[in-house]
């Protein structure tokens, strides 16, 4: 019988040198930006349901979270069958959603999406007038 000999992968010396931690949000934001230089992108996260139904919740309020629940659920019911049938969406202020390409995969459907939003508005002005006191 063969023995098969083995060796241990070198790896470079920056791979093993821990690198300094990713500044936060937070220490981004409370950073100065340098004179003439653009604002560093945010990165971006996946949102679970859990905290979208916390987020859509604090807007609804005086609605009981349960029927938040029931509304969220049948909400992403609709628009998951939508896209799945190759249907878009035009639902403002969300923007229009419109299906790429779709491919039905074992277990699962791959929906490519792409989502055209109107950038908000520059003057920063409440379209509704002041109360008469």
């Amino acid at each position: 019988m063969a023995t098969r000999k083995t060796t241990t992968r070198k790896t470079p010396s920056s791979v093993s040198k821990p690198k300094a931690a990713a500044a936060t949000s937070a220490e981004v934001a409370a950073a100065p930006s340098a004179a003439g230089a653009e604002a560093p992108e945010q990165t971006a996260t996946n949102l679970r349901k859990k905290e979208l139904f916390a987020r859509v919740k604090a807007r609804a309020s005086g609605v009981k979270g349960t029927d938040v629940r029931v509304v969220l659920d049948a909400v992403l019911e609709e628009l998951g069958a939508l896209l799945v049938e190759g249907n878009g969406l035009n639902a403002q202020p969300l923007g229009t959603l419109k299906v790429q390409r779709h491919r039905a995969i074992s277990g699962a459907d791959v929906v490519v999406c792409k989502l055209r939003r109107k950038k908000p508005a520059s003057g920063g002005t409440d379209p509704l007038a002041e109360a008469a006191e």
